[in-house]
């Protein structure tokens, strides 16, 4: 399930899960720059997120944003599911100047 624009600044692919009562998690956003950043996640059937990359439709270079979307999807939590499989989605931040 898609959660598109949560907030105003990212959504999330995950089939069939949902976000945990927190919400996404936001990144800081401290350099004033505009694009987004795509992070390809996997998460284990409790919720967590055991990995995440920086993923393909990402457009902003600068290291320290790509670092602070990286630590942000990995604190995300999602709805807990039955049985034993990892599953693969992505979390899409969308960054706007003000």
């Amino acid at each position: 399930g898609a959660n598109d624009g949560v907030g105003g600044y990212g959504s999330f692919s995950l089939n069939g899960r949902s976000i945990g009562a927190g919400g996404l998690p936001r990144p800081a956003y401290t350099i004033q720059e505009e694009g987004r950043i795509v992070i390809n996640i996997t998460v284990d059937p409790k919720g967590n997120v055991i990995f995440a990359e920086i993923g393909k439709g990402t457009n902003i270079d600068n290291a320290s944003m790509r670092k602070s979307a990286l630590e942000a999807a990995k604190r995300a939590k999602f709805n807990s599911i039955s049985g034993s499989n990892n599953q693969s989605g992505s979390i899409t931040y969308r960054y706007s100047l003000r």
